[in-house]
């Protein structure tokens, strides 16, 4: 099926209420996996479009496996175990505790009856939670809680970006969101052989942007409640001011330099009493930035224009105007037709099946391809005993072959890589994954060129990603960008805009990426491409129908391999929903070849992986995974959902008067009554005048 290109009119109804999903049962055959729809079964029709000191970190304790000839751990068998733990008081290895309402939260992970919301920042997903309470989805909640990272998390994400969504409805639908930024009209391959620069730093870097567009074109096929109710809580938010989380201030702090040369247009950075910039715990106000969310929002003026009027100034009017003249100030080739040109294109998710489960995940330019490769791969090697050095081998040596997929990617509306579109099918097959089986080793890893890679793409850093699950069913994996951290460097104080640097995700001929890796073909600037991106949000479903992992996370090409780390941890390997987090991680990404590991790796799996040749570096908590993140929800067979967000990765404390904060990213939880946030102070730590982010279940 082809993609649905989406566009806004102006006869846009006002009152539209979408249908509210029915709830997955199991008598509906329609959410039920199918094996006949499945794309890897080599039907070409079927293919569619730290801050934290050491001191800080959990133990991990793995569940063993449960019989010996299946790798995949029963579903079934794992809630039993589960279950019988909770009824001792201890679950994942950590103390557990449970509220009236039946929530149960150890400060970490979060179990809940309904629902749950796993993103960055706390505020965020209070907010996200706040919609469900308002009679919102899935869909509503993802949107409120995104926008909101954009307000405070404006280094990583934001409306001057865009990104993925995959969505999952209760009734079985699935659907992929494609609101990645797309290159200038004027656009051209060799744009930057000049000054290679030019693509991270300035006017030049800056894609258009398509997070608006592809939010509301999310919302107007499935959300549940009024658009302007979405915006309104981080547009309360951005004005009222929130205060600095040690995350944002460290960043802040890192480009410090550059923020003084530019205090004008970066004034909402500095403390206007001292003129110093802000500090951890100092309270942040986007004044400007909550003006443009109005606009969008469809309130005053633009209320009379439809329910998505707003949008229409930011794509055909005067907010494209204003970021189009904020651009071009540094050196941008931006212009009002790329932004009047832009769409969402709304298609297939792709899928295959793991370990008796459907996944679900995003078509190219988004990374879903190859981690559909890696698991299916996965499947076939002896690696479901995470007690034997060799199951370490085989995710490895996966990750590899991953990495090598990855550098056949790209925009398929770029004819080259539309050439090259059997392949990208073959990439997803079970019968390719039996044929990267015939090629590894049991006893020894192989050079680079043994993988076969076609060439090697960039890597995006600004990342955010959340996970979302409801109620009723519905699933939604996010991930959005403004690559770089603080994108291009170019903000507008006129829209509070903080602009994206995408046109650095292209690979450049002639000049290698941040990691001296050469460029791919298949990802070279044509006008009014997408750039390929890492990014991987993606969807399990259980054997009955029901929705369970819900994933992503943020990081470059750790993404990928973060991502398949957890997919394999949690459903080949059987651990916890926490230390399929927690614990540490491996990563490759085929060159450089070394394999880093994270502190916390045991010495055995070293020696495992250098007895078969591998080279091993270890590097601290999140540096030797580069920082990737991982936010997760799962829905459980008992019927509750469990939430993690990846803390040890992108938060830490901040020292400040003496005194440790947590920047912990957020978990919150629905309970079958209400939804009423509660915190509790992480034990050996001390709070004062900054609370920290961390999970926390709501009642």
């Amino acid at each position: 099926m082809p993609p649905n290109k989406v566009r806004f009119s102006p006869t846009v109804s006002r009152s539209h209420t979408p249908p509210r999903s029915p709830s997955p049962t199991s008598s509906n055959p329609s959410i039920l996996y199918n094996t006949d729809d499945d794309p890897d079964s080599d039907d070409d029709d079927s293919l569619h479009r730290s801050l934290l000191p050491t001191t800080a970190r959990l133990p991990v304790r793995r569940r063993r496996r449960l019989g010996k000839q299946n790798v995949c751990m029963r579903f079934g068998m794992t809630v039993l175990l589960a279950a019988a733990l909770l009824g001792l008081g201890v679950l994942f290895g950590v103390i557990f505790w449970e509220n009236e309402e039946g929530i149960v939260d150890d400060g970490i992970l979060v179990d809940a009856p309904r629902g749950a919301v796993s993103s960055d920042v706390l505020a965020c997903s209070r907010i996200g939670v706040g919609l469900l309470k308002k009679g919102g989805n899935a869909v509503d909640a993802a949107i409120g809680t995104a926008v909101c990272i954009g307000v405070v998390n404006s280094f990583a994400s934001g409306i001057g970006g865009g990104g993925f969504m995959v969505v999952r409805e209760g009734n079985g639908r699935s659907q992929a969101y494609n609101f990645r930024e797309t290159a200038p009209g004027s656009a051209s391959r060799d744009m930057y052989s000049a000054d290679p620069l030019g693509a991270r730093v300035g006017g030049l870097a800056v894609a258009i942007p398509g997070e608006v567009h592809g939010y509301a074109t999310a919302h107007a096929r499935s959300g549940r409640i009024p658009w302007q109710d979405i915006w309104q809580p981080s547009i309360d938010l951005a004005r009222r001011g929130f205060h600095i989380p040690p995350t944002l201030a460290a960043i802040i702090a890192k480009e410090a330099p550059f923020f003084q040369q530019h205090r004008e247009e970066w004034g909402f950075l500095f403390n206007q009493d001292t003129g110093e910039l802000l500090q951890v715990g100092e309270l942040m106000k986007r004044e400007s930035y909550a003006r443009t969310l109005e606009v969008i929002a469809g309130k005053g003026e633009y209320s009379r224009g439809g329910v998505y009027s707003g949008v229409k100034q930011f794509y055909n009017g005067s907010i494209a105007e204003q970021i189009v003249e904020a651009a071009n100030k540094h050196g941008g080739i931006l212009t009002t037709e790329d932004f009047s040109r832009y769409f969402t294109v709304v298609e297939d998710t792709l899928k295959t099946s793991f370990c008796g489960r459907q996944v679900i995940t995003c078509p190219p330019p988004c990374s879903g391809a190859v981690l559909i490769e890696g698991l299916n791969i996965a499947e076939r090697l002896d690696m479901g005993d995470p007690d034997k050095s060799i199951s370490y081998h085989y995710l490895v040596e996966t990750m590899k072959w991953i990495s090598a997929g990855r550098t056949e990617l790209g925009d398929p509306a770029d004819p080259v890589v539309a050439s090259n579109s059997e392949r990208i099918h073959q990439l997803q097959s079970k019968s390719y994954a039996e044929a990267v089986r015939a090629n590894i080793s049991a006893d020894t890893t192989y050079s680079w060129e043994h993988y076969n890679p076609a060439y090697e793409p960039v890597d995006p850093k600004g990342t955010s990603h959340l996970s979302v699950l409801d109620n009723d069913g519905n699933a939604v994996a996010l991930t959005t960008t403004v690559n770089l951290y603080w994108g291009a460097k170019v903000h507008d104080p006129q829209t509070g805009i903080v602009l994206n640097s995408e046109m650095d995700d292209f690979s450049i001929p002639g000049r290698s990426n941040a990691y001296r890796l050469e460029p791919s073909v298949y990802n070279y600037i044509i006008p009014r491409k997408r750039p390929l991106s890492s990014t991987t949000p993606t969807i399990i479903i259980e054997e009955d129908g029901a929705p369970g992992l819900v994933i992503g996370g943020s990081g470059g090409s750790r993404i990928v391999t973060g991502v398949f780390q957890a997919i394999v941890k949690n459903y080949l390997w059987g651990y916890g929903l926490l230390d399929t987090i927690k614990s540490p991680r491996l990563h490759h990404q085929l060159i450089p070849e070394v394999v880093t590991a994270e502190s916390g790796t045991e010495k055995w799996i070293l020696e495992g992986l250098e007895e078969r040749g591998h080279v091993v570096e270890q590097r601290g908590i999140g540096e030797a995974s580069g920082g990737s993140v991982i936010q997760v929800v799962k829905g459980m067979a008992s019927g509750r959902v469990e939430a993690v967000a990846d803390w040890w990765r992108k938060g830490g404390c901040g020292r400040r008067r003496g005194h440790f904060f947590y920047s912990v990213p957020f978990s919150t939880a629905v309970d079958r009554t209400g939804l009423i946030a509660f915190f509790r102070e992480p034990p050996g730590i001390e709070l004062n005048a900054y609370q920290c982010d961390k999970p926390a279940g709501v009642g």
